[in-house]
């Protein structure tokens, strides 16, 4: 008979944690979906590696503005609070969270586009390419890259802030089954 009083069992998680791990799973699933609308309202869609909604969303013609943009997230986000029992005052403040969070970055969309042709100008001149005004537009893409991911975050902690833990499980999973189709 062996001897088992060095054997150590792992206790079982608490109802607690599991609901923590749910919330943190739920909050970084939220992310992804809120933060990928929003990011293609802010770009510009003028070719190269952008990508906006027009062609998508209302045919051809100009970038998405922000107005255009804080609409199509406002049926976005209706669409994602309808099931999940969010209150009027929930969706209010949710709203209010991604219009301020669209504003900010299409702020940063302007400088964004002051850098694109900083950078093109660079490759278009009839000189040579200067290295050290390259390395300075790299390192202003990146932060502002930098601040953009900050304001994405900021705006998901606060809507996360503003649902019930059951209510981002529930959006987690619908979200989940959506994109499970």
């Amino acid at each position: 008979m062996e001897d088992k009083s060095d054997v150590t069992v792992a206790p079982k998680p608490s109802r607690r944690r599991t609901m923590v791990y749910a919330a943190i799973g739920a909050g970084a699933l939220l992310t992804l979906v809120a933060a990928r609308p929003i990011t293609a309202a802010i770009q510009n869609g003028a070719g190269g590696f952008h990508h906006s909604w027009r062609g998508h969303w209302g045919g051809g013609g100009p970038a998405m503005s922000p107005e255009a943009a804080k609409e199509h997230l406002q049926i976005a986000t209706k669409w994602m609070l309808r099931d999940i029992d969010a209150s009027a005052e929930q969706q209010e403040r949710v709203n209010a969270i991604v219009n301020g969070a669209v504003d900010d970055l299409f702020r940063l969309r302007e400088r964004h586009q002051q850098n694109r042709d900083a950078f093109h100008a660079q490759f278009g001149g009839g000189g040579a390419v200067d290295r050290a005004a390259l390395e300075e537009i790299r390192k202003s893409e990146m932060g502002l890259a930098d601040e953009a991911s900050k304001r994405l975050v900021q705006a998901l902690a606060d809507v996360s802030d503003t649902l019930t833990p059951e209510q981002r499980q529930a959006l987690a999973e619908r979200v989940h089954k959506h994109h499970a189709q």
